[in-house]
């Protein structure tokens, strides 16, 4: 063909194009936005959870739950140990769980470093480790085809760690950098300050990162003992989903995890009295932002009134911009370029918590329209067209959880930590649905009765 064939070409295909969005526009034009006729025609109307979940026990007496699904072929591994987070380590050695999350990718006395990361990149695995509060988690995502390498690695990394004395400096000097960077940033200092003001000197207030002088206590053997003694099989937890059988994922587990020791103790943390009432407090600082978070006493995951006070959240600080505290302080008045709220059922401090940003200028506004918001919440109530929204939200929005096997691993997992029960994904649509408007409203005016503590940082007319 010659150029100037080749020139007509391309703009006869412009054209064609244009003509045809054109036609699009026109018949388009003045038709409103439906989110419900975009629904209809798609795959949210399939409102409930198709997958099957089942439990299944391998031969060294190990427990998983297993959801197969055989669209792709990727499996990924969700698990966790109980009592073994940042909350049982010792005072003296805070940052001594996630410093071994960090070094379990390190390289084992099988596949030192870097054979192990040239395994790790050549056959798409993803594998993390990382410590919370009560646990020490574990993830694994692999193509079917390299089910076997990627069983190895995980059962090395668990059993052989090598813990090498240049793989500690690095860790060690990245997480001493970490926590200078948190100690700079506001955002990082007010939630950690937060966490002391509610938790006293409970483990609870510890950063998973640590402190520098407790990373530097860290040996090589404490790091040892670390993995010896808290990763049991007794307190492990295992949620398996994709292109696996239940015989593979049973087999894939015995040979990861069979070979662990049971504990013959029991640990517990010290009781927790969260303080939710010391009104206001204030850290100084010179910055453009006042940064503030407010919070008050919520509810327990199982809570008999977890989703109705789910719902009355959703619509006072949860749903984005079009919450209510949105829609005053930001759309009305520009108060801030967001605030927000959320739930934390966490079962020994259960609040309600929220957090938003304003200038200096703006900020008595700014806490007065909060409070004003939250004060009607409890007094008023929600409207009938508010719970139908947001009722109508969490219903038709729940399979988007579900985007990828690992997504659906890790809410396996989840359900295991909370105790939802294995037919959680069935049955919780059943649970929004059961809501009614009525105790949405008791729910707020209960909850949203006690007026919210707020710990601000950058406040400069209040004092320390």
């Amino acid at each position: 063909m010659s150029k100037k064939k080749k020139i007509l070409t391309a703009l006869n295909l412009f054209f064609i194009y244009v003509a045809v969005y054109a036609i699009y526009v026109f018949s388009t034009y003045g038709k409103e936005f439906s989110a419900d006729e975009l629904i209809k025609n798609s795959i949210l109307k399939q409102k409930e959870f198709s997958g099957t979940i089942e439990e299944v026990e391998t031969k060294t007496g190990i427990k998983l739950w297993l959801m197969e699904e055989h669209s792709a072929p990727i499996v990924s591994i969700s698990f966790y140990f109980d009592e073994a987070g940042f909350g049982f380590e010792p005072e003296e050695k805070q940052g001594l769980s996630q410093m071994a999350a960090e070094l379990l990718s390190y390289g084992t006395k099988a596949y030192p470093y870097e054979t192990f990361h040239d395994l790790i990149e050549t056959n798409a695995l993803s594998m993390s480790f990382d410590s919370v509060y009560e646990t020490f988690n574990g993830s694994l995502t692999f193509p079917k085809s390299n089910l076997k390498i990627a069983e190895e690695i995980l059962k090395s990394a668990l059993s052989e760690p090598l813990f090498e004395l240049e793989h500690m400096k690095i860790v060690r000097n990245q997480m001493a950098e970490m926590i200078k960077i948190q100690d700079e940033k506001p955002e990082k200092v007010i939630y950690r300050e937060l966490k002391k003001q509610l938790y006293g000197s409970h483990p609870k207030s510890r950063q998973a990162i640590g402190k520098i002088d407790t990373i530097s206590n860290i040996s090589q053997q404490d790091l040892k003992d670390f993995i010896n003694h808290n990763l049991k099989k007794n307190n492990l937890h295992i949620a398996i989903a994709g292109d696996i059988s239940k015989q593979e994922a049973a087999d894939l587990s015995d040979f990861i995890f069979g070979d662990l020791k049971k504990s013959e103790e029991k640990k517990s943390l010290p009781e927790l009295q969260p303080d939710y009432t010391f009104s206001q407090r204030n850290i100084k600082r010179e910055m453009p932002q006042v940064i503030s978070y407010f919070v008050a006493p919520g509810v327990k995951r199982l809570s008999p009134d977890f989703y109705a006070l789910y719902i009355a959240n959703e619509i006072f600080g949860g749903s984005g911009l079009s919450s209510r505290l949105n829609l005053t302080a930001r759309e009305k008045e520009g108060l801030t370029y967001g605030a927000y709220s959320y739930l934390n059922s966490q079962k020994d401090a259960p609040q309600l918590i929220g957090s938003f940003s304003s200038a200096q200028t703006n900020y008595e506004r700014m806490q007065d329209i909060l409070l004003m918001e939250w004060e009607k919440m409890s007094n008023d109530g929600v409207s009938q067209k508010e719970f139908e929204t947001v009722q109508k939200s969490m219903l038709t929005s729940f399979n988007l959880r579900f985007k990828s096997i690992s997504d659906i691993a890790q809410m396996l997992s989840l359900m295991q930590k909370e105790n939802l029960g294995i037919d959680f994904l069935k049955k919780r649509n059943t649970y929004v649905q059961a809501v009614t408007l009525e105790q949405v409203n008791a729910a707020a005016k209960k909850y949203f009765k006690t007026k919210p503590s707020i710990f601000t940082i950058g406040n400069n007319n209040q004092g320390d």
